[in-house]
């Protein structure tokens, strides 16, 4: 066997590793079922994410001459590697024809001798085959012991296709491997990373005066991003996020920093050879046409071929998809405007990802909008990207100066000082990485901060055409001068609207609208127009951050989009509004795009902009727009009143409005129910949106809940009790809207409005936990209801251990009671109240009253890992015995159901109060590693009944 602990760790960990990745790709199908069916496959997913190695090692003494055991260990953590064991797995799983575990022995023989093609591996191989599939063989004979439903229903449910889809490939991968030639390959692999890291080194700010492309490492940093759909992930970072892509969906809004994020993953990626190859798919570019002019492994191979100039060898990149060896980042799903043609998109990289079922995908998209083409929810996980905190900000500001030519040190930090001070009133506006930018482009030639979106893409504007030439004393001599900016809005807005997918337009094509667009306007006859439409052209792709170069032709004439999308957007807001006589004409105009969640950047610009030129121009669109009858159906009036709400941000309609609008969105709330998406989220929005409206649109909901609360139906008094005491713009897990943006003080008010709606209620509540999980959460929470009481009713116990508290609005979800309770002990001992150390009293004398496990049953709670290194920690003081061994309880159950969640790779001091407990956890999760069990400071009857469950002898759940 590997005498080697590090090869024996590297083999072991294979396994591990797919397991749990598997494990993860199940539990995201679980969840998107929702079917409580399928609770006891839940339950084993989980026990099957928490396999650790096995004692067992491979049989083999003496490694092939000319192989060093740092390069085995490489290639067992490759991609490629994984990938073969996972096909082993879902052949196991699925219970595949012994044809497919033949083929599968075939493609890890290819696997290993491509890897290393100069020495003979062939013993070695059989050995290694051979431990994997006895070690996987043993676990699906474990699983079948622990659930022998499980199996049957994987083998027929939904949630296998993908591995089904793995071992359809089997022969594709074997193929490939027939024309391999593996030097070949790895001599453009090296190639072509080095093309990525020349290519995505470097970023390119937005920038008037020059085109920079400044190193990442000086001018990048990563936003905060955070799980979409899940109430215990923490925030992290891009890397973070580079290590967790399988099937990865990034949603943000419009210059949160989505694109420059591909581009640095394409970079990270690239930067060692231990991680997937990446490759890119911009979009727009790959929907060009309607259908498709290439499949996306052509489009791949022919932007190697075409724009990095290294044709690959025939057949690599098809390999490096099949063997999971590949990343490929879909970026700019929103870019594709019309909604049809995106759902197309959408089916395409769903049958991209069926067709290749290892391959890791990124899909980056906007947030608004992407609900109308979503990826398939069984197999897509969505994360967000948050806007920049502060200081995150002022790590921008600084790099950002810092980069600036012909200033020193001392002024580049004094001018970011400056700027940090100056725009602490608008840190909304700056919280955006491309406005931020754009923001110290202006502070640096302006001395000024603007306060709104509009007035900084307008001053924007004006530094471009009016004075930014000026100040570097060139002049150009445009006839078509005064019609710059219009004729600028009209061909933001062709090139926006126009029928065709493509996002570029020919040279040719640009004069030529420019020109229909001048004719009449100054010039008389169409040569004219056209002679002056030129100069145009010439004067604005000039201009770096108006157009940009997207590439030729077949034929080789030049084609042109706008650098940035944001500024597409922007003018074509503007001409929205210059060509709408009237703000009620702007409304119709907007209205069937903003009920199709379409157009919400440009809408809501040129809502604004409208505002600004029309007297009360905000007032009369918000009125037309709620008054406008044609759009009734449930989401076209929830996307409508999501609208609005979002506009408070940015316009301020009178409080007569704004009352409107939110006795809208209350009834459209009881239109349906209230803990379903397309009914709460007006509401919601509104709240996160209130602004300096907070007082005016609680006392309309004040006035709602209070005619609820007089209503002789307990439903409808119950309804009214839910808005009152969930009204809070954090209680939701809701994407759409501000969520770390929100302002303090809006955050500080609707937290004091709930608290005292919950004390105007009290007594309601109380009488509503008595049925009601959610309320009675909320009553523990508030102390107004005894603990020990509940305790003493059937089935309470396991109630608050294993089961989700549903607060029946806005589709929150509380977890457990009792083991959150008892996970502060660990996660924040420092902060740990006297009411949690009586609640852990509590159940300890629970226990020892009820002292015969099982306690509770298995349900569909999962606990992420919450254990990790504690920095300077101070001395805590003992627990009494009844809080320590009811806290303990609760711990050893929220492991049972969830594994390891985060201790193994921690110390015994990480875990506060309950240190004495770890070496229990360890044993329970690692039964091959000996530790002691010391006694615990608890009633001594009761000490056998944990060292038992430590040794796997017994459950505390059923």
């Amino acid at each position: 066997m590997f005498s080697d602990p590090v090869l024996q760790q590297a083999a072991g960990g294979v396994i591990a590793s797919v397991i749990g990745a598997t494990a993860t790709r199940l539990g995201v199908t679980l969840k998107s079922l929702g079917s409580r069916a399928l609770k006891e496959d839940e339950e084993v997913v989980k026990w099957f994410n928490t396999y650790r190695i096995a004692e067992s090692t491979p049989q083999y003494t003496d490694l092939p001459a000319g192989v060093e055991e740092s390069e085995l260990c490489r290639i067992l953590e490759s991609s490629g590697f994984h990938s073969v064991i996972h096909d082993l797995l879902a052949a196991r799983l699925t219970d595949a024809p012994e044809r497919d575990i033949q083929d599968i022995r075939k493609v890890f023989e290819f696997t290993l001798s491509y890897a290393n093609p100069a020495v003979d591996l062939f013993d070695l191989t059989g050995a290694l085959f051979d431990y994997y599939d006895t070690e996987i063989c043993s676990i699906v004979g474990r699983i079948q012991g622990a659930s022998p439903e499980f199996l049957p229903r994987l083998r027929s449910e939904a949630f296998a296709a993908r591995m089904v889809s793995s071992l359809k490939a089997l022969e594709r991968r074997l193929q490939s491997y027939e024309t391999a030639d593996p030097e070949r390959d790895k001599e453009f692999l090296r190639g072509y990373r080095n093309h990525v890291l020349e290519e995505f080194g470097k970023i390119e700010p937005p920038d008037f005066e020059r085109r920079r492309r400044v190193p990442i490492a000086d001018l990048y940093v990563t936003p905060e991003i955070t799980q979409i759909d899940t109430s215990t992930s923490s925030a992290i970072d891009v890397w973070e996020l580079g290590r967790r892509i399988d099937r990865t969906v990034l949603l943000g809004d419009p210059g949160g920093g989505k694109t420059t994020a591909s581009n640095a993953l394409m970079h990270w990626h690239a930067n060692s050879d231990s991680r997937p190859i990446p490759f890119l798919v911009t979009l727009r570019d790959f929907a060009s046409q309607d259908p498709p002019e290439r499949s996306v492994l052509g489009h791949i191979e022919h932007t190697l071929e075409v724009i990095y100039q290294c044709p690959p060898p025939k057949g690599l990149i098809s390999r490096l998809l099949l063997s999971g060896s590949a990343l490929v980042i879909f970026d700019g799903l929103d870019e594709l405007i019309d909604t049809a043609w995106r759902a197309e998109v959408t089916a395409i990289v769903e049958r991209f990802c069926t067709e290749y079922p290892m391959v890791k995908v990124l899909v980056t998209s906007r947030l608004v909008g992407y609900d109308q083409a979503r990826l398939d929810d069984h197999y897509f996980v969505r994360y967000r990207v948050g806007g920049f905190d502060t200081g995150r900000v002022g790590e921008y500001v600084r790099k950002w100066f810092a980069q600036e030519g012909g200033i020193s040190r001392q002024e580049a930090q004094a001018l970011s000082a400056a700027f940090m001070s100056e725009s602490a009133s608008v840190s909304d506006l700056r919280a955006n990485p491309l406005m931020l930018a754009l923001m110290c482009i202006l502070y640096r030639g302006e001395g000024s901060i603007p306060r709104n979106r509009p007035e900084v893409y307008e001053q924007c504007a004006g530094l471009l055409f009016r004075k930014w030439d000026a100040r570097r004393r060139i002049h150009t001599e445009l006839r078509a001068r005064p019609h710059v900016e219009p004729a600028l809005r009209h061909l933001a807005h062709w090139l926006f609207s126009r029928q065709e997918t493509e996002s570029a337009v020919t040279h040719s094509g640009l004069i030529r609208e420019t020109a229909k667009f001048l004719h009449g306007r100054g010039f008389e006859s169409i040569d004219e127009a056209k002679e002056a439409a030129e100069e145009f052209v010439d004067f604005c792709k000039g201009r770096a951050w108006v157009f940009s170069d997207a590439g030729t032709t077949a034929r080789g004439e030049a084609l042109y989009t706008f650098t940035h999308r944001t500024f597409l957007e922007y003018f074509t807001a503007a001409h929205l509004s210059s060509v709408s006589d009237t703000p009620e004409k702007l409304a119709k105009l907007l209205a069937p795009r903003v009920t199709k969640e379409e157009w919400e950047v440009v809408a809501e610009l040129a809502v604004q902009m409208k505002d600004r030129s029309v007297d009360q121009g905000a007032t009369r669109i918000y009125r037309s727009l709620l008054s406008d009858r044609r759009y009734t159906a449930v989401d076209s009036r929830s996307n409508l009143l999501c609208f609005l709400a979002a506009c408070l941000e940015s316009v301020d309609p009178p409080p007569a409005v704004v009352r409107e609008l939110c006795r809208n969105c209350l009834s459209h709330l009881f239109r349906g129910s209230m803990n379903e998406q397309q009914f709460y989220a007006p509401l919601l929005m509104l709240i996160r949106c209130s602004g300096t409206y907070r007082e005016i649109v609680a006392s309309e909901i004040t006035a709602k809940i209070d005619e609820l609360i007089q209503s002789d139906d307990a439903s409808i008094r119950l309804a009214g009790l839910r808005v009152g005491v969930w009204c809070d713009p954090q209680r939701s897990t809701y994407s759409r809207g501000p969520l770390g943006s929100i302002g303090a003080e809006v955050k500080r008010y609707w937290r004091d409005f709930t608290e005292a709606n919950c004390l105007r209620f009290e007594s309601e509540l109380v009488a509503a936990a008595e049925n009601d999980s959610g309320f009675l959460r909320l009553a523990l929470d508030r102390r107004v209801v005894d603990l020990e009481q509940v305790l003493s009713k059937p089935r309470s116990f396991e109630k608050l251990t294993v089961e989700g508290h549903p607060t029946g609005i806005f589709g929150t979800i509380w977890s457990p009671y009792l083991p959150s309770q008892a996970i502060k002990l660990v996660t924040e001992p420092e902060d740990v109240t006297e009411a949690t150390l009586q609640d852990m009293a509590v159940v300890g004398k629970y226990i020892r009253d009820h002292p015969s496990p099982p306690w509770v049953p298995r349900d569909n709670t999962h606990w992420a890992a919450f254990v990790h290194e504690a920095v300077d920690r101070p001395v805590l003081q003992p627990l009494q015995p009844d809080a320590f061994l009811g806290a303990s309880v609760l711990m050893m159950i929220v492991v049972e159901l969830s594994g390891d969640v985060g201790f193994t790779d921690a110390a015994p001091e990480d875990l506060g109060y309950l240190s004495a407990l770890y070496p229990y956890l360890v044993r329970r999760v690692t039964p091959e590693m000996e530790a002691d069990l010391p006694s615990l400071p608890i009633p001594q009857d009761l000490q056998s009944t944990m060292e038992r469950w430590a040794l796997g002898e017994v459950n505390f759940m059923r």
